[in-house]
């Protein structure tokens, strides 16, 4: 050695590609006929071991090797784990030590081995052996080997200590303890036996799938997120065969049955990372996460009930352990989320999304759901709401409250807030009628797709109107609006019309807020009565007229926006949607809605419903372009019979004959008796003044005529030029008794007490409720609310509506005058009054039952 030169070793040996440091380390001092450690020393790095080196080199030992070997800085580095750092392995930046992994738990401090690879190329280990993710020999279809099966070591790629003998480079470099004595293990393991993999079976592809998705861009967001996913479920997998195996679809046999037929060798921590396990678990993962294998629904399944809990009741929130599956990557958690779709309520499957391809645990702050509450009107857009709805919608009245519950759910999605909170920012008030007028008009599903998407699509757009800022100025009715009155009555009489009556006026000033707002001023389910006709019949110029106003009521508080805007077609092409009537043109409007004909009518001509017809024309903004005609007095209609004006005369002024009575004899309605008696200008009679009655009756007249004679309150009034009722409160204030009418038998005032007959002492709350109609349903009711986690699920598993459900506990708890149950807990609790209350209650219920067993069996 003494004549060999300072700078470049004479004799050169080649790496091969992919090989290892170590491997090459060894590979050369064997072609030198020395151990590998005298010749890291002999290249001038007496400090360093190859162990060290193959994770990564130090800049002396990259240049010494360089220098000496005349191998390239790149290929130096390729040679090592150092690529591989932050993303496969962790490499201690000081101490070059191996730190835990971030998926699997295969550190790299030792190699796995391929014995037809070190049989081929003379026993060169490759580097990729060091990671956890490499299993399976995709050329030679053979399991990696972790130990050298004779001495059941993991086999050290060089040779460790100095030994005047230098081993053969294809045999397991391993001390043993052999007859007292430390000798080498020697074992030949280029004839290792291992097992063989089918090409087209589950865990080949599985290596194959990790080469393309995970190694070959390790650093990339995609391939850390491939590797969290596998990883995960991989560890789920491995963990879900040792404690559930009886349970595993037949495609995790199949896995098994291709990795030699054995289960997983298991260790205390659970955690054993050899290639069989982690070739077991990643080929099930791959399957688990592969939507086009058929046996991938089941396998995640598994996977996601590996704790055998089965599915309950519908919840608030979807599952209590998703935080411990956030490794697994958004997309594993997306599939969770839609895969607990069928177990949540209305609100959670809005807050997960869990009815949309992009489900997802909420991420948005509260001052982001502020900013999407900003977009949105007190009502949903006409056209959106057109596509919410079916394309044959029954008669719906709540269209309204619809409309404000669909913008108040719009909130939930991806949001920390509930539906409390979300009716606060939008200025709405708080009914539960309507998200239940919702729910009976909308399906669910429909309901919990479709406003997610809307949520997404106002997120993703710009909305030119500030809403919220809108509603701070003019949701507060008792802020007046300023019009110009004149202007109004002069359009009005333009075309014939005297719509600029006080009562006109303040319609217009609501047609006014009702655009600056987006939505109607009135919170409640149901516009006016009038409001319908006034904006179907809305004149275009008053329309005009009162747009106008309104851009000049926000041009003095300097706000350039829109007066009144619909988010545009497009925004919704991505999203199937029921076919709204949308696609009518303008022109056949126009065409319908010029001769003027009854909103009933068009919608007919539309096959639309009423509701249907007013949202579309309020998301084009048109109305029927005639006003109409004003009511004259015309001709009259001849009154015949008994409303013939000399007849009505005589028995309405001469016979004195009450409205009611004329109309039995006429057989038409009071109204219609007014109305001839108008027509025929027969002065009304004064009404009685008060008190006048009951001086001009005798009590003991009364009490004969109607408790003795037995006549009716109806006979009397008659005879007295009065009513039944006025007769009735007679009676009542004189305490005459009644007598009941033939056929008719009036209920008693007080209801009986059921536990009357039980002889036993009520607290003085059971003794309140127990008078009361329908208590012992109420009570039969309330008794089961504990057992259950919210108040609707009893009602779903009585059968019953949530509202006769509801109104049921409210006869309780106002009878009782405290609370029985706290509502606001989950699942619902009994506060300490009430517990002694519903104690008391089973009790009595127990006893009514064994005396009357029929009693047990009240419908609820």
């Amino acid at each position: 050695m003494t004549g060999w030169s300072e700078e470049r070793i004479p004799i050169a040996v080649a790496p091969v590609p992919g090989e290892a440091l170590d491997s090459w380390l060894e590979r050369y001092a064997q072609r030198l006929r020395i151990n590998t450690l005298d010749f890291v020393d002999y290249l001038g790095l007496p400090r360093s071991s190859a162990r060290t080196m193959v994770r990564r080199l130090t800049e002396d030992e990259r240049e010494v090797l360089q220098r000496r070997t005349g191998i390239g800085a790149g290929q130096l580095r390729a040679m090592t784990l150092e690529p591989y750092d932050g993303s496969l392995v962790r490499i201690d930046p000081v101490t070059r030590r191996l730190r835990c992994p971030p998926t699997w738990r295969h550190y790299g401090n030792t190699s796995r081995y391929c014995p037809a690879c070190l049989n081929e190329q003379q026993a060169r280990w490759q580097v990729r052996w060091r990671l956890g993710w490499v299993f399976a020999c995709t050329r030679h279809s053979l399991l990696l080997l972790d130990l050298c099966p004779q001495c059941g070591n993991a086999p050290p790629v060089a040779t460790r200590g100095r030994h005047r003998v230098v081993p053969p480079p294809e045999t397991c470099r391993s001390w043993i303890i052999q007859r007292g004595q430390d000798v080498r293990c020697d074992f030949p393991l280029a004839h290792a036996p291992a097992v063989r993999l089918p090409t087209n079976g589950a865990v080949l592809a599985a290596q194959h799938a990790v080469d393309t998705s995970v190694l070959a861009d390790h650093h990339g967001p995609a391939a850390r997120q491939r590797g969290g996913e596998l990883s995960f479920l991989g560890r789920r997998a491995l963990r879900g065969i040792q404690a559930q195996l009886e349970l595993a679809p037949p495609v995790v046999g199949q896995v098994l049955e291709e990795c030699g037929g054995t289960t997983p060798r298991v260790a205390a921590t659970q955690e054993v990372h050899d290639a069989h396990n982690i070739a077991v678990g990643t080929a099930l993962a791959v399957i688990a996460t592969d939507p086009e294998h058929p046996a991938s629904d089941k396998l995640f399944a598994w996977l996601h009930r590996g704790n055998g809990q089965p599915i309950g009741i519908p919840r608030d929130h979807p599952t209590s352990d998703l935080g411990n599956w956030r490794p697994a990557g958004p997309r594993v958690i997306s599939r969770i989320l839609k895969a607990s779709d069928g177990q949540l309520t209305l609100k959670a499957r809005l807050r997960y999304r869990t009815a949309t391809p992009d489900a997802a645990p909420p991420a948005l702050t509260e001052a982001q759901v502020s900013q999407r509450a900003a977009k949105l009107p007190g009502m949903l857009w006409a056209s959106w709401t057109l596509r919410l709805l079916p394309a044959k919608a029954a008669h719906q009245p709540r269209i309204g409250g619809i409309r404000r519950a669909c913008v108040n759910l719009m909130l939930i999605p991806a949001g920390p807030i509930g539906h409390r909170e979300a009716t606060r920012l939008m200025g709405n008030s708080h009914f539960r009628s309507q998200q239940e007028a919702l729910l009976a008009f909308v399906d669910e599903d429909h309901i919990a797709s479709t406003l997610a998407h809307f949520a997404h699509v106002v997120d993703t757009h710009t909305v030119p109107i500030n809403y919220a800022r809108r509603r701070a100025l003019f949701a507060d009715e008792s802020v007046d609006l300023c019009l110009d009155e004149w202007r109004h009555r002069e359009i009005c009489r333009s075309f014939g019309s005297r719509q600029f009556t006080p009562v006109h006026r303040e319609r217009a000033r609501w047609q006014v807020r009702r655009l600056l707002l987006g939505a109607e001023p009135h919170r409640g389910n149901h516009p006016p009565a009038w409001a319908h006709r006034f904006t179907y019949r809305l004149h275009p110029d008053l329309r005009a007229f009162f747009a106008d106003q309104a851009a000049a009521i926000l041009a003095a508080r300097k706000i350039k926006e829109p007066v009144w805007w619909e988010p545009p077609d497009d925004w919704l092409d991505g999203i199937a949607l029921p076919v709204a009537p949308l696609d009518v043109t303008v022109d056949r409007l126009a065409a319908l809605l010029q001769p003027g004909p009854s909103a009933g009518d068009v919608a007919s001509e539309l096959g639309l419903t009423m509701h249907q017809l007013r949202l579309l024309l309020e998301s084009r903004g048109v109305s029927a372009p005639k006003p109409p005609e004003p009511r004259g007095p015309g001709h009259l209609t001849p009154r015949q019979g008994d409303l013939a004006p000399d007849r009505l005369r005589h028995l309405y002024v001469e016979r004195g004959m009450q409205q009611k009575d004329i109309a039995e004899v006429a057989g038409c309605s009071p109204d219609i008796v007014r109305y001839s008696l108008r027509e025929a200008e027969i002065p009304l009679r004064p009404r009685r003044a008060a008190g006048e009655l009951a001086r001009s009756v005798d009590p003991a007249w009364l009490a004969t005529e109607y408790y003795v004679k037995r006549r009716t309150a109806a006979d009397i009034g008659r005879e007295l030029n009065t009513g039944g009722n006025s007769i009735t409160k007679l009676l009542d204030a004189w305490e005459i008794p009644r007598h009941p009418v033939s056929g008719h038998t009036p209920p008693p005032r007080i209801h009986t007490n059921p536990f009357d007959g039980l002889l036993v002492k009520l607290s003085p709350a059971m003794r309140r409720i127990s008078i009361r109609q329908n208590s012992l349903t109420a009570l039969r009711s309330a008794v089961l609310v504990p057992g259950y986690p919210t108040r609707r699920s009893a009602a779903l598993a009585l059968g019953i509506p949530r509202t006769t459900f509801n109104a049921r506990l409210r006869l309780v708890e106002d009878g009782a005058g405290f609370a029985v149950l706290n509502h606001r807990k989950r699942p619902v609790r009994v506060t300490p009054r009430g517990r002694t209350l519903l104690n008391e209650a089973r009790r009595l219920l127990q006893l009514l039952d064994a005396q009357e067993p029929s009693a047990s069996a009240d419908v609820y």
